[in-house]
């Protein structure tokens, strides 16, 4: 193989390839890329047996051919070195690389050793706005556990039938869930983190549309663009019921300005870091006061105007759900619906009334 390509688009391509490779991976060639020459193309792949990124960049190739190359080596001797082009040689059991006034080897592992990339049986697919599948991911995907305890919370389950997709993410304290038109189906729990690697990689991508395909027999998700691809294994099991928790009749339902909800919470939150973040809401009848309290530190309370339209109540939250969900509504206002102080809150804007959170309230004594 001999390529000679960009050094800013190679960077840009191994940036965001790299995102899948474990610091200590179990094997070897699993720290490194697969580096492919074709006609005019360098194709770069990075594994961690869950989740494959593949992205296609254009080059002068000289000589086709593959091999493997370790990443973090490679990635910083490219940062390091000067000039505007990298020349990319194979030689025996080593891969040179050139610039205008340096030369590296490194050593590589035959591309025979890196795992296979080939058969994805397509079953079902279906082509999304890339803006709007970013936008999809993002408004849930914080929600999703970062824990073990039960690994198909920490995917993103997405159910499409009857002309309506859903996509819910919960860590069992929160949940978020976005509804939208589609037409087909597709049932899939994926792994949030493939997603949100997914996100970032589409962000260097040309293309105003990603196909999203399914391969059940494998147990596999794909998303693609022209010279994208990702790969995932799904996550196995049943996903909760949520259609269950989520609440269907309230005694208070609240509506405030969105920005001045959420600076009250910032505020009062630094107040509440010895205690788990828990911040208070007390309804009133046109105010909603939120407040924080810790021995050792002390206490703060703001109040923002507010409507009310049924009982008042007091209730605490962890504040980061809360921030987090104001923001992911990117709405002028917020509607919160409270059932009890005991009970999962709803979060909606206005704006897009499709998307809503539940949070579930914390314990406090009075």
């Amino acid at each position: 193989m001999k390529v000679t390509v960009l050094k800013e688009h190679f960077l840009k391509a191994v940036s965001l390839v790299s995102q899948v490779i474990n610091p200590r991976p179990n094997l070897p060639v699993l720290g490194n890329f697969l580096l492919e020459g074709k006609p005019g193309i360098l194709q770069i792949t990075a594994t961690n047996l869950e989740t494959t990124i593949s992205q296609k960049i254009a080059v002068k190739v000289d000589e086709v051919g593959i091999t493997t190359a370790p990443a973090r080596l490679l990635v910083d001797l490219c940062q390091a070195a000067s000039g505007e082009r990298i020349r990319l040689e194979t030689e025996k059991d080593n891969l040179l690389v050139k610039t205008d006034a340096a030369q590296a080897s490194l050593p590589t592992i035959s591309a025979a050793e890196f795992p296979s990339l080939a058969g994805f049986d397509q079953e079902t697919s279906t082509i999304f706005e890339r803006n709007i599948w970013q936008e999809l991911v993002s408004s849930v995907v914080f929600c999703a556990s970062s824990e073990g305890g039960r690994p198909i919370l920490s995917g993103i389950f997405l159910r499409a039938e009857g002309g309506n997709l859903n996509v819910v993410a919960t860590d069992g304290y929160r949940l978020a869930k976005k509804e939208m038109k589609m037409k087909g189906s597709l049932q899939a729990v994926v792994p949030a983190r493939a997603l949100s690697e997914a996100n970032k990689a589409l962000d260097a991508q040309e293309d105003e549309s990603v196909e999203i395909s399914t391969d059940k027999g494998k147990n596999q998700l794909r998303l693609q663009t022209k010279d994208l691809n990702i790969t995932t294994r799904l996550l196995e099991g049943d996903y909760p019921n949520y259609e269950q928790i989520m609440p269907t009749s309230f005694v208070a339902k609240v509506r405030c300005p969105a920005k001045e909800l959420s600076d009250a919470i910032k505020l009062t939150s630094l107040f509440a870091r010895e205690v788990g973040n828990v911040v208070r809401l007390e309804v009133g009848d046109k105010t909603l006061k939120v407040s924080a309290s810790t021995a050792q530190i002390g206490e703060a309370q703001t109040t923002l105007p507010a409507s009310l339209d049924g009982e008042k109540l007091r209730v605490a939250f962890n504040s980061r759900f809360l921030l987090e969900a104001l923001t992911a509504l990117k709405s002028k206002e917020v509607y919160l619906s409270l059932s009890s102080a005991t009970s999962a809150a709803l979060l909606r804007g206005p704006e897009n009334p499709n998307l809503v959170y539940l949070v579930m309230p914390v314990r406090i004594q009075s």
